[in-house]
């Protein structure tokens, strides 16, 4: 595409604005997209995620595939019906990449058939449901990041890599109401691994993974006023000590502060317990002052999923319907967990970037029974689904709802069309095939 368009050609652009971007978990609705007979020819404001979500090449009608052969959708569907009436513990997974319509329709072909449904995303752990339960969690929409908070901890995370509009529409660079200058009326520090994000921030706190808990600890103690082991922390935390002391102070003398949380701090080795204790900590300073909790979660719709699996089992993320009622147990129905252990004999899933990294003993299960792949992508993987089903591209070709990282649902629509059926219509005519 040249970089300059006449005249002539701007005429032509069928112009959308206020897109919503699934390009990742911001879901960013400001955008305006520029279409020639379908095609994106040119995405504002510039974001390389965008770009990448909407110009990725898509799939179409001649893209079913029963086993690497090309099929027509009336086939597909038939042969994945069977594959799950078949099956004795199907799994339903990857479904962050869908919209909250087509994962409720999934739901009721789980229970239909008597399958395990995991939303949870299969390679970022997020133990927030589960720290909700237990100690409960202060959060905060991105907009009340935008418009109040005056100081910023990054721990763990990286926007500037991973969530490339975070930084300029909602932590760092936004104006805000209480925070009129933006980048100028915020204190930003970093903690955890050098990267892009700690280097544009104010100050940084080295601090490796066997110090994460100690540091926890310290930042509880300092909140509560309790007195600590001076030597086994400082042994433990070494320099590390006294910064996280003059981040206490910070914190203190902050108006509204949050901690912006990625992998490297939602470690899965560490299960919930990091989260629990950030949790414990935020609570009492808010007696001094006000403060929150946000993690940068993975797009599209994962945050989504997960709402509407609780919303109709109960549970959050995922469960078992295998006995006809939804059964929860986080720790041993994960997707990744029951592929490694080849617990499960079928599977039904959407394509996603995470695939690619998804552990090889879940990738070697996925190899050996049936699968059925949902995809508005050519798939990209080392096996050959027995059923590969194009669909829609939600927020191009397809409409729907989709839930930013702050659990705000947003509704996505669609922009071009494409002759291939949505999520929600492929589910419901494997639905309609199977039997009772």
């Amino acid at each position: 595409m040249p970089n300059r368009m006449t005249e002539a050609e701007t005429s032509q652009l069928e112009i959308h604005d206020d897109v919503p971007c699934p390009g990742c978990g911001c879901l960013c609705d400001d955008l305006t997209i520029a279409l020639d007979g379908g095609q994106v020819k040119s995405i504002e404001p510039a974001c390389a995620m965008a770009t990448a979500y909407f110009r990725h090449p898509h799939v179409s009608a001649d893209d079913c595939r029963l086993d690497g052969n090309t099929v027509n959708t009336e086939d597909a569907y038939q042969r994945a019906a069977e594959i799950l009436q078949t099956a004795k513990a199907p799994l339903f997974f990857g479904l962050g990449e869908t919209t909250s319509e087509a994962v409720r329709k999934a739901i009721d072909l789980a229970d239909r058939v008597g399958g395990i449904v995991d939303a949870t995303h299969p390679t970022f752990y997020d133990p927030t449901g589960r720290t909700i339960q237990t100690t409960g969690l202060v959060t905060c929409s991105l907009g009340e990041i935008r418009q109040r908070a005056d100081m910023v901890i990054f721990w763990g995370c990286d926007p500037l890599s991973t969530h490339l509009r975070h930084w300029q529409r909602y932590s760092a660079e936004a104006t805000g109401r209480f925070v009129p200058g933006g980048r100028s009326d915020r204190t930003l520090v970093g903690i955890g691994s050098s990267n892009k994000t700690t280097d544009a921030c104010d100050s940084f706190i080295p601090l490796d993974s066997a110090q994460q808990i100690a540091a926890l600890h310290h930042l509880i103690s300092l909140a509560q006023g309790k007195p600590g082991n001076h030597a086994a922390r400082n042994a433990v935390l070494r320099d590390a000590s006294e910064s996280l002391a003059e981040l206490y102070e910070q914190l203190c003398s902050s108006k509204y502060f949050v901690f912006v949380l990625g992998e490297a701090f939602l470690r899965r080795e560490a299960g919930r317990v990091p989260l629990e204790l950030l949790a414990q900590f935020v609570r009492p300073m808010h007696e001094q002052t006000r403060g929150a909790i946000s993690i940068l979660r993975p797009g599209p719709n994962w945050v989504g999923a997960g709402g509407v699996v609780a919303s109709r089992t109960g549970y959050p993320g995922g469960a078992a319907l295998t006995q006809g009622i939804p059964q929860f147990d986080p720790d041993n129905l994960s997707a990744t967990k029951l592929l490694a252990q080849s617990r499960v004999d079928a599977a039904v899933l959407w394509e996603g970037p995470w695939l690619a990294d998804l552990p090889d003993e879940a990738r070697q299960t996925l190899a050996q029974i049936p699968t059925v792949v949902l995809g508005h992508r050519p798939l990209s993987s080392d096996f050959t689904p027995s059923v590969f089903l194009p669909i829609k591209r939600p927020g191009y070709s397809d409409e729907g709802t989709m839930s930013r990282m702050d659990d705000m649902p947003l509704p996505v629509r669609a922009l071009a069309q494409e002759n291939l059926p949505a999520a929600e219509e492929a589910v419901q005519a494997i639905l309609e095939r199977t039997t009772a």
